[in-house]
């Protein structure tokens, strides 16, 4: 099998991510008996966990580069992706190799059918386990790809677990209130491990602590239990202090120290801190794409992939603290978003708006983006594309583009060429 036949065939399966309605399994019991036919690559792989509705992305990237810096061989999986598909299964920072990938999928494809429906999304994972299985890695980081408790990352056993910032999204998914979603988001908790979180609200706090009682599991939450305190965010980066050590990581906002807490805990936790200069360097070289992603610096354009109401204020106060003026906002959503309560929140930090699509079959148009915010008296352009936004939106720097994650990867590609990963 080729690598363009492997994608090819990916293309045949379901993709929860391209459809306006996804379904989602009621169970993990068919992906268990399709893990069975392929030897159960999922066991016996050492690593983390990570759930939560914000920063649960950043976190495995930055908790994965902290690895790396104590000379770990270090696995990560993520999603979704901005330059190409393969940037989602990763060791030390290199995508997996066409090769690989294409090897892996002629394996895995006799028994797609063999067990009901197989997703796209639980096609990958199950690679991601074959790949970091066979190379041998020391750990590996696997992101929730939604929810937790029947996610298909939800079948590995690791000893340490995250929590990040949960909110209200995917509430056709996960449920209607955020208690309903912390639950979803904490069925990752298993017996005996370890789980960091970042700071909650006091419901979901109280859900978290009950279910890890319930599992005789131990939790630990940052600002609490874990000392922290942030004490800056600039455009050169964010500081703060971790257990009474003060770090500068090169990521822009306090919730990316948030995400920094939360990885140096769960390594710290798990053993694996040797050397902390080596962290402190790791954290200054930094880079994600679509956080407050510098794209160009004259005229200043920002890329940042908040999608719900909660990264919303979030994304509100990092451009009052770090820019300290308004911004020319391009805003494109998928369908199912909060378009309302997010414009909402946005509106006070922007001069002028512009509704632009974004590349997915479940974006909504410029045309009802632009319906919805009259709707809550606010007004702004229809733009058909990224690119026309942006030749008006330049003439009144900042600019920042903001609404998906997906059309921040739309932003990323036209000001800058994807990387050239090397091959493992």
């Amino acid at each position: 099998m080729t690598y363009r036949e492997a994608i090819e065939f990916l293309e045949t399966l379901y993709d929860s991510e391209k459809e306006i309605k996804p379904r989602y399994p009621d169970s993990l019991d068919e992906y268990y008996a399709f893990l069975e036919l392929l030897g159960n690559p999922q066991e016996g792989l050492r690593g983390f966990h990570i759930a939560g509705t914000k920063g649960k992305g950043s976190t495995a990237y930055i908790l994965s580069e902290i690895l790396k810096s104590q000379g770990y061989r270090v696995g990560l999986f993520l999603s979704p992706h901005i330059f190409d598909i393969r940037e989602r299964i990763q060791i030390n920072g290199e995508w997996i190799g066409e090769a690989d990938f294409a090897r892996h999928m002629e394996k895995i494809k006799p028994y797609v059918r063999a067990r009901g429906w197989r997703s796209v999304f639980e096609i990958l994972t199950t690679m991601a386990f074959l790949h970091f299985k066979e190379k041998e890695v020391d750990f590996c980081v696997f992101e929730v790809g939604l929810g937790g408790r029947l996610d298909a990352t939800n079948v590995i056993r690791v000893e340490d677990g995250i929590i990040t910032s949960i909110s209200l999204d995917h509430t056709h998914v996960l449920g209607d209130t955020v208690e309903e979603i912390a639950r979803e988001k904490c069925g990752i908790i298993k017996e005996g491990m370890r789980i960091i979180s970042q700071p909650q609200r006091r419901s979901v706090e109280r859900i978290i602590r009950k279910m890890v009682r319930e599992k005789k599991a131990g939790v630990y939450f940052l600002g609490e239990e874990i000392p922290f305190e942030v004490v800056r965010a600039s455009l050169n980066g964010t500081e703060f202090y971790f257990a009474d050590r003060k770090y500068t990581v090169s990521l822009i906002g306090r919730h990316q120290a948030l995400n920094v807490g939360v990885a140096l805990a769960s390594a710290d936790m798990a053993g694996v801190v040797e050397d902390e200069e080596k962290i402190e360097e790791a954290l200054k070289n930094l880079s994600f794409p679509g956080r407050f992603q510098i794209l160009k610096d004259d005229p200043l354009i920002i890329a940042d992939g908040a999608h719900n109401v909660d990264s919303a204020r979030r994304l509100k106060e990092t451009v009052e603290e770090v820019l300290g003026e308004n911004v020319s906002l391009i805003y494109g959503s998928l369908r199912r978003k909060d378009v309302r309560g997010i414009l909402g929140v946005l509106k006070d930090i922007a001069k002028e708006i512009y509704f632009v699509p974004v590349n997915s079959p479940r974006s909504h148009t410029p045309e009802h983006l632009k319906e919805e915010a009259e709707v809550v008296r606010i007004s702004g352009e229809v733009c058909e594309t990224l690119e026309r936004a942006l030749s008006f939106a330049s003439r009144n720097p900042p600019v920042l583009i903001t609404g998906s994650l997906y059309l921040c990867a739309e932003a990323v590609k036209l000001f800058s060429a994807p990387p050239v990963p090397r091959r493992p």
